[in-house]
């Protein structure tokens, strides 16, 4: 059977959003959200619980969510898998909600300056991190409204920062973070952004399209025996803000050593020494290097 063959009880795309558009429906997703899923609604209880006058008007309103959002049972009403998800993300604010965060000034130091001038801000949907003293944009990320709606600013950054961390961890596991579905890692060379990246490590989604951007950097650091190497030292990564270690953002002391196929190496540095990680066009670490007694030398 093709992938987008009609099958009995499916209803094409056009025509389950359509059934979204009025008010009084959303009302009733949100009054079977509210109410305790394991007991079903009466039609009566329903119906008080919507501002709709007219019962012939709302069991019309009612039967346009059937069955796709709404399930109709013996004992009466409950929301589908898709109406829970809808009702979560109406009421997250998923759709409608556009906070927005004025520059306020963080901690860290700007990898291109050296100055602790870091401002972080949040305006359509993006959350950027820029250097007042030299403009440098360090870090620019799409984030749903969700991780800021109702956190202060630095709660914002907090949270930023550790569900940035676990949506490249899902993707790098071959799970979408937003829906769940199969995902293939890649290299490419097209990323859209003003830091500039030779090459890039995504994970796309092969059912909904979400592509998840990172650094290679961001994924050698992942490796145990990264985080050993700098624990041993006292210079432990969870120490710093994701944006504060350049190998993360700006791809400093990161090589293309081959691009058919491609092999990068990443270099990082603590007390003196150096480990070097070489990671493959799978995104696998391939081998890890400890040289003793050996500094940066871009720093």
């Amino acid at each position: 059977m093709p992938p987008h063959a009609d099958r009995p009880g499916d209803l094409q795309s056009v025509e389950v959003f359509s059934s979204l558009g009025d008010e009084n429906r959303l009302a009733i997703v949100g009054a079977l959200h509210e109410h305790d899923d394991a007991t079903p609604m009466s039609f009566s209880t329903l119906y008080d619980h919507v501002d709709v006058d007219d019962t012939g008007r709302f069991n019309y309103h009612l039967s346009q969510l059937v069955p796709h959002f709404v399930a109709k049972r013996e004992e009466g009403y409950g929301l589908t898998g898709a109406g829970r998800r809808l009702a979560r993300a109406v009421a997250a604010g998923t759709f409608t909600d556009v906070p927005r965060l004025e520059p306020f000034a963080i901690d860290g130091r700007c990898y291109a300056c050296g100055d602790d001038a870091l401002e972080a801000s949040y305006d359509d949907e993006a959350f950027a991190i820029r250097c007042r003293h030299c403009d440098e944009l360090v870090l620019d990320v799409h984030v749903p409204p969700t991780v800021v709606r109702g956190r202060s600013p630095s709660e914002v950054v907090d949270a930023f920062e550790r569900w940035s961390k676990l949506q490249v961890d899902q993707a790098r596991h071959g799970i979408c973070p937003d829906c769940g579905g199969a995902v293939e890692s890649a290299v490419a060379t097209d990323v859209a952004s003003e830091i500039e990246f030779d090459a890039a490590p995504t994970f796309t989604c092969s059912v909904c399209g979400r592509r998840a951007v990172t650094s290679v950097g961001a994924l050698a650091a992942r490796h145990p025996a990264v985080r050993e190497f700098h624990d041993e030292r006292g210079e432990s990564l969870d120490d710093r803000r994701y944006w504060e270690i350049d190998q993360y953002v700006a791809g400093q002391h990161v090589e293309v050593r081959s691009r058919d196929p491609w092999l990068f190496c990443v270099s990082f540095y603590a007390a003196g020494d150096a480990c070097h990680v070489e990671i493959d066009g799978t995104l696998e670490v391939v081998r890890v290097e400890i040289a003793g007694g050996e500094g940066p030398s871009d720093v």
